[in-house]
């Protein structure tokens, strides 16, 4: 699927499941072969209606889901690797301890949906809105994350190697960035990860792992960095204004921070 196409979704989905899923109707449990009749009784022409849906436990491993809404879908242990996502809704979802290792999940919604401790390593995440999505202890080793993930928790999920840096393809629409304004990134390990233009704005990373991290150009704006390890980390040009570096380790051996933004604005130990 062409970047240009995932990323016009990226507007869609902002201004889709802005209110939370009414929960009127019993949910309804399928099985992997009841699931496969209703994605192929699916005209072309219109996203499977699974809004509710219980496939918690089965193994859906490269399903294609057709752009389905799975708007309140449990799928708690759910084998899907491999599996096609691109553009469903799983506003409200239960997906924790789900598999989803190199999972097409660009231009999904997933806003508010709880995918704690699932294990997500290497999946695509373009253009995805996860706002207060739950993530907490949840594995994103080398995923590409060009998302929204406002208030969202990632207390100590693991980010290692992920992809979160700006797409210099898409820029004629607007910096298509990873956003984690107002996300817990307590614990969370980020080590390696290339966060270029990231907005971490009123981000917690206390505690988190950001050895080699790349945050060059990241807004970093009263950013909680209170005992993270920025040992190499890259600072060039990010803006650190109000950013709290107290107990942090590493800070002396980080590269750029001598280029940032308003580094005289930021808190650190000797402030």
């Amino acid at each position: 699927m062409g970047t240009g196409i995932v990323a016009g979704l990226w507007m869609v989905g902002m201004l889709r499941s802005m209110a939370p899923m009414v929960a009127d109707t019993p949910m309804v449990r399928l099985d992997a072969a009841e699931l496969a009749k209703r994605l192929a009784a699916t005209p072309d022409n219109a996203p499977p209606d699974l809004a509710g849906v219980n496939l918690s436990g089965l193994d859906l491993t490269g399903v294609d889901f057709k752009g389905a809404n799975l708007t309140g879908a449990w799928l708690t242990g759910t084998k899907l690797a491999g599996a096609n996502l691109f553009s469903c809704d799983l506003t409200d979802a239960v997906a924790s301890d789900a598999v989803l290792t190199k999972a097409n999940m660009d231009g999904t919604v997933l806003r508010r949906a709880d995918f704690q401790r699932a294990n997500m390593e290497g999946a695509s995440l373009f253009a995805t809105i996860l706002e207060m999505t739950n993530l907490a202890g949840a594995n994103l080793d080398s995923t590409r994350i060009i998302g929204y993930l406002r208030s969202a928790n990632l207390a100590g999920a693991s980010l290692r190697n992920s992809n979160a840096g700006a797409d210099p393809g898409n820029q004629s629409m607007g910096v298509m960035r990873a956003t984690f304004v107002g996300a817990d990134l307590t614990d969370a390990d980020l080590s390696g990860a290339n966060l270029y233009k990231a907005d971490f704005s009123h981000a917690t990373l206390i505690g988190a792992k950001l050895q080699g991290a790349n945050l060059e150009n990241s807004d970093l704006v009263q950013t909680d960095f209170s005992r993270a390890d920025l040992t190499g980390a890259r600072l060039a040009n990010s803006n650190i204004e109000g950013a709290i570096f107290r107990g942090a380790t590493g800070v002396s051996r980080t590269q750029g921070l001598d280029r940032a933004r308003n580094r005289d604005k930021a808190i650190f130990d000797d402030s």
